[in-house]
């Protein structure tokens, strides 16, 4: 499953990097980019013939052509209402009033004249379920200072339709599909209120960007739906993760590279993969990530709890650092605190070498709740570069029946629970 998410991740950047080169726009950090793909797609001209320039203001989507039947596409007139809101001074507002919109793929480009632009959506907004259609993502947001999306709409990216067409798990041929909502070199971000539904692949993927709040959100898809991550945030500095629910078929929030000062708090999180930092160390140069704090959040029958994952034979060293975890309540969770530097999805990894990702200053604290099986603690490191400074403190996750089982390699403890130390002494 993680092969596709690296093979998809590097097909965008693709797009990306040649994006930007046809444009003349400065390609910086781009190189990195796992999502921001700018590609614009069909009917982007149609953003050409919205009003320019003018005071802030509210723009209707209404005014711009937009119908809510869930049949048209209505791509060209958001594009034009997004023009004209991006090229108002001040801070305008784009209404999306509650009806169904069909939309293909948008981009929506900055910079933009304005001091920051508010999408309050309160409608349902459809992905057409036509997979040719699409060059890389959904709805994606890039290169904008200050943006604000709120309401009570949804973002339902009508994945159930095309989900049969994703044969991964079957040994079949990997296509590239989709994310629902892509933030990329955002200064300014937050999203609060909405639902996202059913996303073809990720439903939220922040990247290259910073000061960022994702907040009271509610992001769902079946437990077996394929690739369906919930939040992924990479390249990112300063970013909140509050109060939201999150099921899917992935990871609920994964953390990737070159991330930093993140607080992910009041996350209910299940089904799914858990809460994971990671993968790591696939691909060379990446960055290191750490001030990473987890705290007060459940997760309920997902497979991992609190996960951090470095690949197999890594081409770069890097780091991964001043992660705390605190107050977290586990419901029969499969794999509740588990490291492990020895991930290779698939088999392919590209090699059996012992990673060179150091994890170090990891901080446990005050884990409660129920395991579904007795793998309780899994401490899986590096015989090449052991994890250090592990603090492993009142644990208090009972098995369903029996003993914990403790798993403890390559690992120099800190602060530990008594049962956490002899296991650890042990190996």
């Amino acid at each position: 499953m993680m092969y596709l998410k690296s093979v998809v991740l590097l097909f965008l950047l693709v797009c990306t990097v040649n994006f930007q080169e046809a444009n003349s726009k400065p390609a910086a950090k781009k190189e990195d980019s796992p999502a921001a793909s700018a590609e614009a797609p069909a009917g982007a001209e149609g953003a050409a013939g919205a009003k320019k320039g003018g005071a802030a203001g509210t723009f209707n989507i209404e005014d711009f052509g937009v119908v809510a039947d869930g049949k048209t596409d209505n791509a060209p007139g958001f594009l034009k209402a997004w023009k004209a809101a991006c090229d108002a001074t001040g801070s305008p507002t784009i209404v999306i009033a509650k009806g169904d919109y069909l939309l293909g793929p948008v981009v929506f480009e900055g910079p933009c004249k304005g001091d920051h632009i508010t999408i309050q959506l309160d409608g349902t907004l459809l992905g057409s379920t036509n997979l040719a259609s699409y060059k890389s993502n959904w709805l994606q947001f890039q290169h904008i200072d200050g943006l604000t999306i709120t309401g009570t709409g949804t973002v339902d990216g009508q994945g159930a339709k095309t989900w049969p067409e994703n044969k991964c798990k079957s040994g079949g041929a990997c296509k590239v599909f989709p994310m629902s909502m892509v933030f990329a070199f955002i200064k300014g971000l937050t999203v609060r209120g909405i639902t996202s539904l059913n996303s073809k692949y990720f439903h939220i993927n922040v990247f290259s960007s910073e000061n960022v709040e994702l907040s009271k959100l509610t992001i769902t898809a079946p437990e077996d739906s394929p690739n369906t991550d919930g939040i992924h945030i990479g390249d990112d500095t300063n970013v909140t993760i509050a109060d939201t629910t999150i099921g899917t078929g992935d990871d609920c929030i994964s953390v990737g590279p070159g991330t930093s000062k993140v607080l992910i708090t009041g996350v209910k999180c299940g089904p799914g993969h858990g809460i994971s930092i990671g993968s790591l160390g696939r691909y060379a140069n990446e960055k290191d990530v750490s001030d990473i704090t987890v705290k007060g959040c459940t997760l309920t029958k997902t497979t991992n709890g609190l996960r951090i994952k470095t690949y197999q034979s890594n081409p770069t060293p890097l780091e991964v650092s001043k992660i705390h975890y605190e107050d977290i309540t586990m419901d029969h969770v499969t794999y509740p605190i588990i490291i492990d530097q020895q991930y290779c999805p698939n088999g392919k990894c590209g090699g059996t070498a012992e990673s060179t990702v150091k994890v170090v200053d990891i901080t446990y604290q005050g884990i409660k709740g129920t395991s579904a099986d007795a793998n309780t603690v899994v401490l899986r490191c590096s015989a090449k570069n052991p994890c250090e400074q592990i603090d492993v403190s009142g644990i208090n996750v009972k098995p369903p029946g029996g003993p914990a089982n403790i798993t403890c390699v390559n690992t120099k403890l800190g602060t530990a629970d008594a049962s956490i130390k002899s296991a650890c002494s042990e190996n």
